[in-house]
């Protein structure tokens, strides 16, 4: 099963008109500005129940539980905590200790970050397609293991094409997508 997940702080013109045309993706509510933070939430939690998208919610369990959404997503950063929730419990890992600390966490999927060379918060150089398909088969018992950063409409194939269960992209979700790449999604994501 291959899945497909984006991240977003807010619902904004150009997520809509591209979320409208994509079915199955999962979305990651990630406002750490906090900027009209409750207020966004509520309209993605309804954009997302309408749409039939699993909505996760980052590092705030209290959040996640009053929009009713469906998981909690660990970031990297986040390395305290073991998390017993109701909810699905996912989270990101950019290295081996971090990855163990999100299984200990009860992460059920992990994101392996940056994959490919990433502009998203700092310029950060990938680890490339062998990091993750390491991660991808060492663990395949305990979690499944998706790719994370610099992940675009160029090379978002090239993760298929490892043998990995899917990916998750911040800024493939800002732009605009042509019906190409929309069709392309939803072939992927029909098929998980």
């Amino acid at each position: 099963m291959f899945k497909i997940f984006f991240y977003i702080n807010e619902l904004n013109n150009i997520h809509k008109e591209n979320l409208n045309q994509l079915r199955n993706v999962n979305i990651i509510y990630r406002n750490y500005k906090k900027n009209d933070y409750f207020k966004n939430a509520l309209i993605i939690a309804n954009f997302c129940k309408k749409k039939k998208f699993k909505l996760y919610v980052s590092n705030d369990i209290k959040l996640a539980r009053k929009i009713n959404s469906h998981g909690l997503y660990i970031p990297s950063f986040n390395q305290l905590t073991q998390y017993k929730s109701i909810f699905e419990v996912i989270g990101s890992a950019h290295n081996e200790i971090q990855v163990r600390n999100k299984i200990q966490q009860g992460c059920k999927e992990i994101f392996i970050s940056p994959i490919f060379n990433t502009k998203s918060g700092y310029n950060k150089v990938g680890k490339g397609l062998n990091f993750y398909r390491t991660h991808v088969f060492k663990y395949p018992k305990k979690v499944k293991v998706y790719a994370l950063g610099g992940i675009d409409h160029n090379n978002f194939k090239k993760i298929i094409l490892s043998g990995g269960c899917g990916f998750a992209s911040i800024n493939m979700i800002e732009k605009e997508m042509n019906s190409n790449l929309i069709s392309q999604l939803n072939l992927i994501a029909t098929n998980s």
